[in-house]
C-alpha cells in the first residue's frame, strides 16, 4: 500500500514536472492582439509609427519638466513652476495633436497599433487635466507655502505618472510588436526554405 502511494506520488511529481515543458514547447501560442490586418494602409502604419516615436519623446520631456517641480518644488518660486508647467503643457498638446491624428487614421492601422491608442489615450487626457489644474492653482496662488498644502503636488504627480506610464505603454506594445513581426517574417522565410 504504500509503495503504491509512493508510486503515485512519483508519478504526479513526473507530470507536474514534464507538463510546463510541454507547454513551454507548443507550437500554438497566445496573441495578445492580432499583428496585421488587411484593411491597414502601408503609409499610414509607417506615420503612425512616426507619431508614436514623436509621442514617446514628448512624454519623457514632460517627465523631466515635472520631475523637477516634484523634486524641488518648494525650493522654487511659482513663476518658475509656472514656467515648467508651460512648456510641459506645449508638450502635451503636441501629443494631443498627434493623438487626434492617430484617431484620424485609426481605421487604416494595424490591429496592434489601434490598441496602442485605445491604451494611451485615458493618459493624456489625464496629463491635460491635471496639468491645467496645476496652471490654475499655480495662477491663483503665488506662495509657495499654500502651493504645497494644495491640491497641487498630487496634479503634478499625476502628470508625472501619466507620462511614465504612457512612455512605457508605447514603448512596450512597440518592442512587442516589432519582436512579433521578426518572429513571423523568420517563420515564413524557415517555411519557404527547401528541405522544411
Amino acid at each position: 500500500m504504500f509503495r503504491n502511494a509512493l508510486q503515485t506520488i512519483g508519478f504526479m511529481l513526473f507530470a507536474a514536472l514534464i507538463m510546463p515543458a510541454g507547454m513551454l514547447l507548443a507550437t500554438e501560442r497566445y496573441n495578445a492582439y492580432p499583428m496585421t490586418s488587411s484593411t491597414a494602409n502601408w503609409y499610414d502604419v509607417e506615420q503612425a509609427s512616426s507619431l508614436f516615436k514623436n509621442m514617446n519623446e514628448l512624454a519623457v520631456k514632460v517627465r523631466k519638466e515635472i520631475g523637477i517641480l516634484q523634486v524641488e518644488g518648494s525650493q522654487l518660486g511659482w513663476r518658475v513652476h509656472s514656467a515648467r508647467l508651460g512648456r510641459a503643457k506645449n508638450d502635451i498638446n503636441a501629443i494631443g495633436e498627434d493623438l487626434f491624428e492617430l484617431n484620424r487614421m485609426k481605421s487604416r492601422l494595424e490591429p496592434w497599433q489601434q490598441t496602442l491608442i485605445n491604451k494611451i489615450t485615458p493618459h493624456v487626457h489625464e496629463m491635460v487635466y491635471q496639468t491645467d489644474e496645476a496652471l490654475n492653482r499655480v495662477r491663483s496662488d503665488e506662495n509657495r507655502t499654500v502651493l504645497a498644502l494644495s491640491q497641487y503636488p498630487q496634479n503634478i504627480d499625476q502628470v508625472y505618472n501619466s507620462a511614465s506610464q504612457m512612455s512605457e505603454t508605447i514603448s512596450t506594445v512597440t518592442q512587442y510588436a516589432h519582436a512579433e513581426q521578426k518572429m513571423e517574417a523568420l517563420n515564413k522565410l524557415d517555411r519557404t526554405e527547401p528541405g522544411s
